[in-house]
């Protein structure tokens, strides 16, 4: 009995704990970039939060120069953190599964977001990325130009992207 009362006090504390954390997050009043579904306490929807280019802006926003193996010398890439995005909407989850326009997707664990300070790129030298040009967002890792063509976090470096699923 002592233990069905403990274990139901727990249940009861996490509860609490979890409703306390989940801040309602605004909806979105412009096109939709980013889409976040999965082990998330923070929704604007229907168990998914929907993030346009301003609800992004208003996040960790970052202005990096930074080599990768897809493009020539030092490019500038600005966004948010993908941290700030996480802790937006409460991700509870190990792996983010990261998905293109075009269902491409790939497995980044949670960990690398604060680790490697990722970003979710929004803007290319300076101006917004387009679907053509690897928009509407592109995950990039700040690498210095030898680790960049180590090729290290390429797969990671998803482009087009437009969904988040924690797990």
């Amino acid at each position: 009995m002592f233990r069905l009362i403990r274990l139901a006090a727990l249940i009861v504390s996490v509860a609490f704990v979890w409703s306390a954390n989940a801040e309602p997050l605004s909806k979105p009043t412009g096109p939709v970039l980013l889409t976040i579904s999965g082990q998330i306490s923070n929704m604007n929807g229907d168990g998914s939060v929907a993030f346009d280019r301003a609800m992004l802006e208003q996040l960790d926003w970052r202005d990096v120069r930074t080599f990768t193996s897809f493009s020539d010398g030092e490019q500038q890439f600005a966004g948010p953190t993908l941290s700030s995005v996480l802790k937006a909407v409460g991700a509870r989850g190990e792996i983010i599964v990261a998905t293109a326009i075009n269902d491409y997707s790939v497995q980044i664990p949670i960990s690398h977001a604060e680790a490697h300070d990722v970003l979710l790129a929004l803007d290319w030298n300076g101006r917004a990325m387009r679907i053509r040009d690897k928009g509407p967002i592109w995950i990039v890792y700040p690498l210095d130009e030898a680790t960049a063509q180590t090729q290290k976090f390429d797969p990671e470096m998803i482009w087009q992207l437009n969904r988040l699923a924690i797990q």
